[in-house]
């Protein structure tokens, strides 16, 4: 059975979002404390997107496994349906 790994390019551009949006944060909050009040959900954007960008990537890699998974189990039913049969 083949195990399916989440998008590797599609998790590093999460990842990297969020990181950016945390980066926002940092600079409104310490460097710029009373101006670019635009970073503040800038940043909140950039990290919700990047967190649902790696739970829909991490949801498309569960259900392949899911299918698969599934497509194994009936294959290894109807093998043991077989033998069953051929022992009657």
């Amino acid at each position: 059975m083949k195990r399916y790994r989440p998008n590797t390019k599609a998790v590093l551009i999460g990842i990297i979002l969020m990181l950016i949006g945390i980066l926002c944060w940092v600079i409104k909050a310490s460097f710029i404390p009373k101006g670019a009040l635009y970073l503040f959900p800038v940043g909140l954007l950039l990290i919700c997107v990047g967190g649902l960008e790696l739970t829909i990537t991490v949801f498309i890699a569960m259900r392949k496994n899911d299918l698969a998974m599934s497509a194994h189990l009936k294959e290894i039913e109807a093998q043991r349906k077989k033998a069953e049969g051929k022992k009657e």
